[in-house]
């Protein structure tokens, strides 16, 4: 079993799985077939937990201290023009086909957000038409979402009703970490489109071609910048620096001249979804800042 959660970054990355083997996921992924959203990482309104009031021993503690969880979490998403994006699901790749593959390891702590989330369709008289989303075999490209984050939108009782069971908690991740992402399109339509290491094999065999994009969430300084590789052109050569880029951060990460800042850097979506209701949902949520309680007692060791 591996225990060391880069290592395992590593595997996924580097060696990924055959292309109709699905990703391994977390407990809860597999149990709900649903998953974890990468985010474009946005700013966190930091406010002191509840042990702040008992102890005031990590106030001055690194902030990576204040993160309980680890984790490596891989999304591969169909991102053709008019094909809509199920998240959650592993397809068979197909020629021509668009994919994003992308890799996260992340440090981070959970919150809770409550969401109203409502589907309409549009008529051909131009009215709006409610659909349950949790009904089978609703044709999602012709959903429309209505969206709004509890905290800033109080519903009452008549638009509660009228949602439907419409009322969600999503777990939205905050922390800092780092993140390989491999935009490609299949040339051969067989293609492996599962792992960052894959992909650059199979574009020098001239099976896909795409690019590669390397970042840190949260994460900056000096030597952190000189790490983050140039090119970005996929092929064998660049997913190879691209780990070893991320491999060099990662331990850079105590170092202090290492600057971190909390930031969201996902979401689990735990409902079937699509692009729209992702981008509903992060409009939402990008409205005013994710509230965070950080931790100030200091985590305790096992004997």
């Amino acid at each position: 079993m591996l225990k060391n959660p880069f290592v395992l970054f590593c595997v996924l990355a580097l060696n990924g799985c055959a292309s109709n083997t699905p990703i391994p996921k977390s407990l809860g992924e597999g149990l709900s077939g649903y998953t974890y959203i990468p985010l474009d990482p946005f700013a966190v309104k930091t406010v002191p937990g509840d042990s702040c009031l008992e102890t005031k021993a990590a106030n001055g503690d690194h902030l990576l201290n204040s993160f309980p969880d680890n984790a490596v979490r891989m999304l591969v998403e169909q991102v053709d023009a008019g094909v809509t994006t199920s998240y959650g699901l592993i397809k068979a790749s197909s020629k021509g086909a668009k994919y994003r593959v992308t890799v996260d390891y992340i440090n981070a702590d959970t919150v809770n957000e409550r969401f109203y989330i409502s589907a309409y369709w549009i008529t051909p008289d131009g009215g709006e038409k409610d659909v349950n989303l949790n009904a089978p075999g609703v044709p999602r490209e012709i959903l429309n979402y209505r969206v709004k984050r509890r905290s800033l939108h109080e519903m009452d009782a008549s638009k509660a009703a009228a949602a439907g069971p419409g009322e969600y908690n999503i777990p939205i991740y905050i922390g800092v970490g780092l993140r390989i992402t491999a935009n490609i399109t299949d040339l051969s339509g067989n293609a492996n489109v599962s792992g960052i290491g894959v992909l650059g094999v199979e574009a020098d065999a001239k099976n896909v071609r795409g690019d590669l994009v390397v970042q840190t969430l949260g994460i900056n300084g000096k030597s952190i910048s000189a790490a983050l590789p140039i090119q970005n052109e996929l092929n064998r050569t660049t997913a190879q620096n691209a780990i070893v880029s991320v491999a060099s951060i990662k331990a850079l990460l105590y170092a202090g001249e290492t600057i971190v800042w909390p930031r969201v850097v996902g979401l689990y979506l735990p409902l079937p979804g699509d692009k729209a209701l992702v981008n509903a949902i992060i409009s939402e949520l990008s409205k005013e800042r994710v509230s965070w309680s950080r931790p100030c007692s200091e985590a305790k060791k096992l004997p």
